[in-house]
């Protein structure tokens, strides 16, 4: 899969193999074998779409801090709050809901995982957000929405650990991905500085031209060893999380910096939107932010660090 994220990704042309997120990696773990048949084996084969709520309006980085309730009415769950900046909205038959069910527990036992239901009563796409790179985000209203325990996707209070995998799987892509933006970066540099002659000199034989390219052939490099090795070690099923986290902010902040020289290299026609340099620095600004800030998985890394040596 990550391979082939990271060949997709050469290109700034839209296209996603099904299914559309690693949501099917939260339903292969804790979908009851009737949501499986109803919902992940047809999200699997592509025919139907799906989406994640998650953060807040009060709680982006830090989903513990969630708001959005869910109360056991009778044989129902009413579920009242708001989320925002969710994918893939309009086009989605359903959305995989994060909300409270045990406000006193947190994160540690409170936290519960629901499918949502395109068209269901009380949910509603309140805006639309543009963001960098052509991305679209919404912002979700819940009003007394009502489901059912067959909408309830693991045990109550235990989908904390669930959507942790599923961020987790998202984070090993942004690797592959940023891989694949920064290798389709460097070979445009190459060509080009072997072409554009300045002041009587190509830009291929300036020291400054041939270290950037140096060093993102070797963090590219680098980067992509350390997306197979996490491959490698979620596959055998290990806890990837530091690891993911460790990803995820080398490699987008590898690939920023490739981006950044390359159009760099090609003076005012890199600043143009003739080409796909444009697209893909923003895309990657934005990839620095969901999924968790840089900052965010710094102090995960940071903690786990700290106490193997303690």
């Amino acid at each position: 899969m990550l391979a082939v994220q990271e060949r997709l990704k050469r290109t700034i042309t839209p296209f996603i193999f099904p299914p559309d997120s690693p949501n099917l990696h939260m339903l292969m773990a804790v979908a009851t074998p009737e949501q499986k048949r109803k919902y992940m084996e047809p999200y699997a084969q592509g025919k139907m779409k799906s989406c994640i709520g998650i953060s807040e309006p009060e709680a982006g980085g830090d989903p513990a801090q969630m708001k959005t309730r869910a109360v056991r009415e009778a044989d129902e769950w009413v579920i009242n709050g708001r989320k925002i900046w969710v994918s893939n909205v309009p086009t989605a038959d359903f959305v995989i809901l994060m909300a409270v069910t045990d406000p006193e527990k947190g994160a540690r036992g409170g936290i519960t995982a629901f499918i949502l239901e395109r068209n269901t009563p009380g949910f509603t796409i309140e805006r639309e957000i543009p963001m960098l790179g052509g991305v679209r985000t919404y912002e979700l209203v819940l009003d007394n929405v009502r489901l059912k325990d067959a909408q309830v996707l693991g045990d109550v209070g235990n989908g904390f650990a669930p959507m942790q995998k599923r961020l987790t799987i998202r984070r090993l892509e942004m690797g592959a991905m940023s891989v694949g933006i920064a290798s389709r970066a460097l070979e445009m540099m190459c060509q080009h500085v072997q072409q554009r002659v300045t002041f009587g000199q190509k830009l291929a034989d300036r020291q400054a031209i041939q270290w950037w390219i140096a060093d993102a052939a070797t963090k590219i490099h680098a980067t992509r060893l350390m997306v197979m090795d996490a491959a490698q070690k979620q596959d055998r099923g290990e806890d990837v999380r530091t690891v993911a986290s460790m990803v995820k902010v080398f490699a987008t902040e590898m690939a920023q910096e490739i981006v950044d020289n390359a159009m760099q290299s090609f003076g005012a026609m890199g600043m143009t939107r003739e080409l796909p340099l444009a697209i893909m620095s923003q895309r990657l600004r934005l990839a620095r932010i969901y999924e968790g800030p840089s900052e965010v998985h710094r102090m995960v890394i940071a903690r786990h660090t700290l106490r193997e040596y303690s």
